[in-house]
């Protein structure tokens, strides 16, 4: 399995994750849980925010915390999908 994260303005970035690679019947370094090499980290702020362009002078009723929304990530564990993945092919 590969997975690919595209971001704006950042360098591509590629993991290959699976039990065997496509070339042999090796297992590859994705063999548990929280490992760092096979998590992807991405900004809340890439993908939920989208500021609103308020009018001159108006203070809406409840401001946003934009410091929790930039500091934010939305993680996910490669491992994690890949047992998914392979728990699905089983049945």
């Amino acid at each position: 399995m590969t997975a690919i994260l595209w971001r704006q303005g950042v360098a591509r970035r590629k993991w290959h994750f699976g039990t065997a690679d496509k070339r042999g019947n090796r297992t590859n370094a994705c063999n548990a849980a929280n490992d760092p090499n096979f998590i992807i980290n991405i900004p809340v702020s890439d993908i939920f925010y989208d500021p609103p362009i308020p009018a001159i002078g108006y203070a809406g009723p409840l401001a946003l915390p934009i410091g929790a929304l930039y500091n934010a990530n939305v993680s996910i564990d490669l491992y994690e999908v890949q047992q998914a993945v392979l728990m699905k092919q089983e049945k």
